[in-house]
């Protein structure tokens, strides 16, 4: 893949959630509708509505496609991950990752990692075991 093809932005998950569109897309972008992203989606958006949320949204772009998104979340989750019962936000900063298959293997994913970790800061990341 062109370096100059990969776009990443970020965004705060408070500001995606009032882009229905977007949240659309992400949706697509998950392994099923009971994934722990999509699991996430529902949790983060149902909170944002009465709370500001402390979460982000890293978005993967190849040639101004959305390929990939990634969740940064320092919020208290419920989702039975296959190695945990639930995440607790003061073990770190729980980070998911998808990117469409037909995109794998490009770097996109090591690009929203990269990014991910900077966003973290001096939190530790804690990658979402698949499930």
């Amino acid at each position: 893949m062109n370096v100059t093809d990969l776009k990443i932005l970020t965004e705060d998950f408070n500001v995606v959630a009032k882009k229905p569109a977007l949240l659309k897309k992400l949706r697509k972008l998950t392994l099923h509708g009971r994934s722990g992203l999509n699991h996430e989606l529902d949790h983060l958006t149902k909170n944002a509505k009465t709370r500001r949320v402390n979460a982000k949204v890293v978005l993967g772009f190849d040639k101004r496609e959305l390929v990939a998104w990634g969740l940064l979340s320092r919020e208290w989750s419920d989702y039975n991950f296959p190695s945990h019962e639930d995440f607790n936000p003061a073990d770190g900063t729980l980070f998911e990752v998808y990117v469409n298959p037909t995109h794998r293997r490009r770097g996109i994913g090591s690009a929203i990692l990269k990014t991910a970790r900077k966003k973290a800061g001096s939190m530790r990341l804690c990658i979402a075991p698949l499930g």
